[in-house]
């Protein structure tokens, strides 16, 4: 069961990233669409990320399907990056990461869920900026390159043989 929910997760990545390849956009503005994505889930706004990337991807005027598709398909993967920024804030701040961490959450409401995150406090929201910075680069460069070798690749396939 667990096999073919994961064959199913990969098929439906492999659709929409198809289909955010073949945008009728720039490839700047996909790319710079997908790296606002992304960078959305490492921020802490766990039930208003999807309508945030929408908003904000038509106020920087970057594509909004491939904001919304990246804040989507990486959605499974919010807890490690949680956790990944408190350890990565952790790891710039010099303190020692803890040998186990007390998980006691009960994430029921909005309110439970700030609670938790002033618990956490600096060393996250350092970490949350670190890695939302880091992410959004690589994401939009790796974005980029895609794009432009699809577009490469599409006009190569186009441009017709001149017979001598």
């Amino acid at each position: 069961m667990l096999v073919r929910l994961i064959k199913k997760y990969i098929l439906r990545f492999k659709e929409t990233c198809i289909r955010v390849l073949n945008l009728p956009d720039s490839p700047r503005k996909i790319a710079q669409g997908v790296a606002l994505g992304t960078t959305l889930n490492f921020l802490p706004m766990p039930f208003v990320s999807i309508p945030v990337s929408y908003l904000l991807a038509r106020l920087l005027r970057v594509n909004a399907f491939a904001a919304v598709s990246a804040v989507i398909l990486l959605k499974w993967a919010v807890p490690f990056f949680f956790a990944f920024n408190y350890f990565i804030g952790k790891i710039i701040l010099g303190e020692a990461a803890p040998e186990q961490a007390e998980v006691s959450l009960r994430l029921t409401s909005p309110g439970s869920w700030i609670e938790w995150m002033g618990h956490l406090g600096y060393p996250f929201m350092l970490g949350a900026a670190v890695n939302s910075m880091s992410a959004c680069i690589i994401s939009y460069f790796i974005a980029k390159a895609l794009l432009d070798c699809r577009l490469k690749k599409r006009d190569h396939t186009l441009k017709p043989i001149h017979p001598k």
